[in-house]
């Protein structure tokens, strides 16, 4: 099974990395946190899109959990100047769609 959603994900994540080098240079425990929490959306999905019951139900959870992580650290990178505004306008409303994908297919009718 191929879903559209898993190349998104890989490629936000490569986006966000690229951001949190630039972060990185200002401040180092926020570009920490912010690789941190991309990684979890891309190994939750990778597990959560392909597993069964309730373990598939948390697996997904925690990578809705983690993509508003990083919309927040985004946002606060945008708001400390350590991003341009529409950088993270852009990464923020892709990461959006992808949270917002993720709750459909965790919660379809079944």
């Amino acid at each position: 099974m191929q879903l559209r959603i898993v190349d998104d994900i890989v490629q936000t994540v490569a986006t966000v990395h690229g951001l949190c080098r630039v972060i990185a240079r200002q401040d180092a425990d926020l570009s920490k946190q912010l690789k941190r929490a991309i990684n979890s959306v891309g190994l939750n999905c990778g597990e959560g899109l392909f597993a069964r019951g309730g373990n598939r139900t948390v697996r997904l959870e925690s990578a809705m959990a983690s993509g508003r992580e990083v919309i927040f650290g985004l946002r606060i990178a945008g708001a400390a100047g350590y991003l341009p505004q529409d950088r993270v306008a852009t990464e923020v409303a892709s990461l959006d769609r992808i949270v917002a994908t993720l709750y459909k297919v965790t919660y379809r009718a079944k």
